[in-house]
C-alpha cells in the first residue's frame, strides 16, 4: 500500500510539472486530481488510497499560503463591499436550493439529500451531516458534491482563460518573495490556527484555521514570506489526490441517474456565477477574472490557488469564498432542521 501511494505521488508530481510546462492553472492540484482518477479508472483492483490525515497536513500548508496574501486592503475591501458579499452569497445559495428542489422532483430522490449535495463549498459539513442523518442517502450527497467540486476545479480555470483571456503568470506555487517574516513561521502558525479552529468548531478547521491565523499575523507583522515551491507543490498534489480518490465508481453506478442532473446543475451554477461576476466587477472595479473566481461554486483553496497562478486579487477571492462557506456552515443546518422538522 505504501509503495503504491509513493508511486502515485511521483506520478502526480510529474503530471503537475508537465501542466506547469503547459502554463495551466493550479497544475499540481490538477496533477494530483487527474492522477487519482486515472488510477481508480484503469487499476480498479489496485490496493491504493490517500489518507485523509495527509490531506489535512497539506491543507495547513495551503491555508498558510492563502492567508499570507492577506493585507489591510482585504479587510477594507470586505467592509466597503459588504452588500456585494451578502448579495453574492444569497444569489448562489438561492440558486443551489432551487436546483436541489428541481433535481429532487425530476430524479425522484430524497429532497434533503439533494439539498446537501448541491450546496457549493460545503462538502465537509454536508458529508458529516449525511452520515448522521438517517433520512439522507450519503451516496447521493457524496456523488453530487464530488462531481460538482471536480467539475468546477477543472472547468473554471479554463473558462477564465478561454472566455476572459486570463493569463497564467505562475504555477501558484512559486510566488514572489516580497519580504516579511520568514516562511518557517507557518509551522507554529498553521498548527495554532488549526487547533483553535477545531476547538471553536469552525468549518473545515484544517484550512480556515491556518488561513485566519496567518492573515491576522500577516497584517499586524507587516507581511510574511510565501511557502517555497518545493513545499507548496507536494501539498497541492496531496489535496488533489485525496479529492480524486473520493470518486467511487461503484457509488456512481448506484446513483447513475443523478449524474446528468448534477452536471446540468453545476453548469447552471457556473453560469449564475459568471452573471454575478459581471455585476460585482462593474460595481466595485476589480477584474472580471477575480470576480468570477470569487463567485465560482468551488472551494476556498482551489479558487484562491487559481487566482494566485493568474496574479489576480486573492484577497477578494478569499473574502467572497470564505463568507459563502461560513454562511453554508452556520445557516444551512438550522434551515434544514426547520424545513424537515415535521418529518421527525
Amino acid at each position: 500500500m505504501l509503495l503504491n501511494r509513493f508511486l502515485l505521488f511521483i506520478m502526480a508530481l510529474c503530471l503537475g510539472q508537465l501542466l506547469v510546462r503547459l502554463h495551466l492553472p493550479i497544475p499540481f492540484l490538477l496533477g494530483g486530481l487527474l492522477s487519482a482518477i486515472a488510477v481508480k479508472t484503469c487499476a480498479r483492483k489496485a490496493a491504493i488510497s490517500w489518507p485523509k490525515k495527509w490531506r489535512e497536513y497539506a491543507l495547513l500548508v495551503a491555508g498558510y499560503g492563502i492567508g499570507s496574501t492577506f493585507t489591510d486592503d482585504t479587510w477594507n475591501n470586505f467592509l466597503s463591499e459588504l452588500w456585494g458579499v451578502t448579495e453574492a452569497t444569497a444569489v448562489i445559495l438561492g440558486a443551489s436550493l432551487a436546483l436541489a428542489f428541481i433535481t429532487a422532483k425530476l430524479s425522484k430522490e430524497n429532497l434533503k439529500s439533494c439539498i446537501m449535495g448541491m450546496l457549493p463549498g460545503g462538502m465537509t459539513l454536508t458529508m458529516l451531516m449525511a452520515e448522521e442523518d438517517e433520512e439522507v442517502n450519503p451516496n447521493v450527497v457524496m456523488v453530487m458534491q464530488v462531481i460538482r467540486l471536480l467539475s468546477v476545479v477543472i472547468t473554471v480555470p479554463f473558462l477564465v482563460i478561454w472566455l476572459l483571456d486570463a493569463k497564467v503568470v505562475g504555477s501558484s506555487v512559486a510566488l514572489p518573495n516580497v519580504g516579511g517574516i520568514h516562511w518557517l513561521v507557518f509551522i507554529p502558525l498553521a498548527i495554532l490556527g488549526s487547533f483553535v479552529a477545531v476547538k471553536i468548531h469552525l468549518p473545515t478547521p484544517k484550512l480556515l484555521g491556518p488561513i485566519l491565523a496567518t492573515a491576522v499575523f500577516a497584517v499586524y507583522s507587516g507581511g510574511v514570506q510565501p511557502v517555497p515551491a518545493y513545499i507548496m507543490a507536494p501539498a497541492q498534489v496531496s489535496i488533489g489526490l485525496f479529492m480524486g480518490m473520493q470518486l467511487d465508481a461503484e457509488c456512481i453506478m448506484r446513483t447513475s441517474k443523478m449524474v446528468p442532473f448534477i452536471l446540468v446543475g453545476t453548469a447552471f451554477l457556473i453560469a449564475v456565477s459568471i452573471g454575478m461576476a459581471y455585476v460585482l466587477s462593474a460595481r466595485y472595479g476589480f477584474s472580471l477574472i477575480t470576480a468570477f473566481l470569487a463567485m465560482a461554486p468551488g472551494g476556498i483553496a482551489e479558487m484562491s490557488l487559481a487566482g494566485m497562478s493568474m496574479n489576480e486579487n486573492v484577497s477578494v477571492i478569499m473574502t467572497y469564498q470564505l463568507m459563502r462557506v461560513l454562511a453554508i456552515n452556520i445557516g444551512i443546518p438550522p434551515l434544514l432542521a426547520w424545513m424537515f422538522k415535521k418529518k421527525k
